[in-house]
């Protein structure tokens, strides 16, 4: 954990690139999911007082043993009870090598009913309510407002129509 602090910190005293101002400083792809995992594994994306009640229904993790950060996996486990019963949804997740600056892609394993899911389960986030990527945005708030989406009743009653086992 010292050493990842250490090497942020001299990262950031390095220029951004591609930036117009030299003033301007980023983290490093890497550097960037190595802390999204740290989080993840450490539980530092339980703490309901910081991240809400959605937190704790969350899951988060790399997709095997993958060193380039690229392929995650993570689960959402909607508002239970109700129309939409009691569900578990995958996703995969690409982080590319355009990270933190262009969106991940994430991807619904499970059919849902949502307006920002397209019909290859890939959510675009231009369609969702009150949430837009950019690059000081994790992975884990991307998941946080997707479950979100996933609250209304109308969505829940449209979930629960769907098989739970039919993918996409």
């Amino acid at each position: 954990t010292e050493l990842i602090v250490y090497l942020k910190l001299a990262i950031m005293a390095m220029p951004k690139q591609g930036a117009k101002d030299p003033t301007e400083y980023r983290i490093p792809r890497n550097f960037k999911l190595l802390e999204e995992l740290e989080n993840s594994e450490k539980g530092k994306y339980t703490d309901a007082k910081k991240w809400g009640e959605g937190c704790n229904w969350i899951n988060l993790g790399l997709d095997g043993q993958d060193a380039t950060f690229t392929h995650w996996n993570a689960t959402i486990i909607p508002h239970q009870g109700g129309h939409i019963g009691d569900r578990i949804y995958t996703l995969k997740i690409t982080a590319g090598t355009g990270y933190p600056d262009d969106c991940p892609e994430f991807r619904f394993v499970q059919q849902v009913a949502l307006n920002c899911v397209s019909g290859q389960g890939v959510v675009n986030f231009n369609k969702m309510n009150g949430f837009n990527w950019h690059a000081e945005r994790c992975l884990f708030e991307a998941l946080l407002a997707i479950r979100k989406e996933l609250e209304p009743s109308s969505v829940a009653q449209a979930c629960g129509r769907i098989s739970p086992d039919k993918c996409y």
